[in-house]
C-alpha cells in the first residue's frame, strides 16, 4: 500500500465514528506518526510503498481506532499549551478549554507584575515565590504548564489516583519541569491537612452527571477515565463546594481560585461560590461561546 493510499483509507475508515473534517485529521496524525513525514514531505511521497513493519502497524492502529479508542492514546501523547504529554486511560485527555483556564490564568497573574516569570530570580524575587495548587491533576497538564509559563512559582498538582499520578510524574521528569504531585483524596478533609496553603487554587474537577453518560460519545464514555469525568447525579457540584470551603482554610487572604465547569451549571458555581463569601466572581466562554470557566476571589 501506498502512503498516500493508506491514508485515505485510515480517514476513510474513521468518517462513521468523526466525520469528514476530523477523521482527516486523524489520518494525518497517525500518518505523520507511522512514517515520520510531516504533511509536506508526504505530499511529494504519495506513491512511495509501505514497508512490512508499517503495515502490520497501521493495520493494528486502524483496529484500535475503529473501535473509538481516542488517536491520543493510540499515540501515547497529547499536544497541551506547547507542551507535549505522555497520556495512558488513566487519564484525562487534555482539552482546548483547558488551555483557554491555563491562559486566563497567566495572564491574569502577568497583570499584576509578579517576578515569576523570571527563569532567573533576584535576590529580592526569593521572598515572593507565587504558590499554586491544582486539584485533580491528572496527567499534570494545568500544574506542568503553568509552572513552565511562571517558572518562579512553587507548584503542587494532587489526585486520588495513583495511576495518574505514575503518568503526572512521568511528564514532570520527560520535561523537566518540576511539579511536587501528592497522592490525595480531595473530598477527605482529614487529608486535605497534607496540602499547602496557596495564592491559586486551580481545578478541573469531575463535573459530568453520570446520567448524561448516554449522550456522550464512545471515545470518551468507553475509554476515559471515570473517576475523572463523572459526579453522582443527586451532586453535580460536590468537588466545587469542597474547593470553596478548601479554600477558606489553606487560600491565602486575596487569593484566587478559578475552575472548569460543565457549560449548564455556570449559574450554580456562581452561586454557590457567593454564597460560600467569594467575590467578586468572573464567568467566562470558551471559544465556542460556552460558560466553560469561573473565576472567585476570596475576599481580604
Amino acid at each position: 500500500m501506498k502512503i498516500g493510499e493508506a491514508e485515505s483509507w485510515l480517514a476513510a475508515g474513521l468518517r462513521g465514528l468523526y466525520g469528514e473534517g476530523e477523521s482527516t485529521g486523524i489520518g494525518a496524525l497517525l500518518m505523520e506518526h507511522l512514517t515520520g513525514m510531516d504533511r509536506a514531505r508526504r505530499s511529494m511521497s504519495r506513491d512511495a510503498a509501505l514497508d512490512a513493519a508499517q503495515l502490520q502497524l497501521l493495520t493494528k492502529i486502524s483496529a484500535r481506532l475503529q473501535a473509538a479508542e481516542p488517536v491520543q492514546y493510540v499515540l501515547g501523547e497529547a499536544w497541551f499549551a506547547g507542551l507535549r504529554l505522555f497520556v495512558n486511560p488513566n487519564v484525562l485527555i487534555p482539552r482546548p478549554e483547558t488551555e483557554e483556564l491555563v491562559d486566563w490564568i497567566v495572564r491574569d497573574l502577568a497583570e499584576k507584575g509578579l517576578p515569576v516569570f523570571e527563569k532567573h530570580p533576584t535576590d529580592a524575587d526569593e521572598t515572593t515565590k507565587l504558590k499554586i495548587l491544582d486539584v485533580g491533576t491528572g496527567s499534570g497538564c494545568i500544574a506542568l504548564a503553568l509552572k513552565h509559563r511562571m517558572p518562579r512559582a512553587e507548584v503542587w498538582g494532587c489526585d486520588v489516583s495513583e495511576e495518574a499520578l505514575n503518568v503526572a510524574r512521568r511528564n514532570g521528569a520527560e520535561l523537566d519541569i518540576r511539579v511536587d504531585f501528592q497522592g490525595i483524596d480531595f473530598l477527605d478533609e482529614e487529608r486535605q491537612k497534607l496540602l499547602p496553603t496557596v495564592d491559586v487554587l486551580v481545578s478541573n474537577p469531575p463535573y459530568i452527571p453520570r446520567r448524561d453518560a448516554g449522550l456522550m460519545h464512545a471515545n470518551v464514555v468507553d475509554h476515559e477515565p471515570h473517576l475523572a469525568l463523572f459526579v453522582p447525579d443527586e451532586d453535580p457540584l460536590v468537588f466545587y463546594r469542597a474547593l470553596a470551603r478548601f479554600g477558606h482554610k489553606r487560600l491565602y487572604s486575596g487569593g484566587l481560585l478559578y475552575v472548569e465547569i460543565h457549560e449548564d451549571l455556570a449559574d450554580d458555581v456562581r452561586e454557590l461560590f457567593f454564597s460560600e463569601g467569594y467575590g467578586p466572581i468572573d464567568v467566562r466562554a470558551d471559544m465556542q461561546g460556552k460558560e466553560r470557566m469561573v473565576k472567585a476571589g476570596k475576599k481580604v
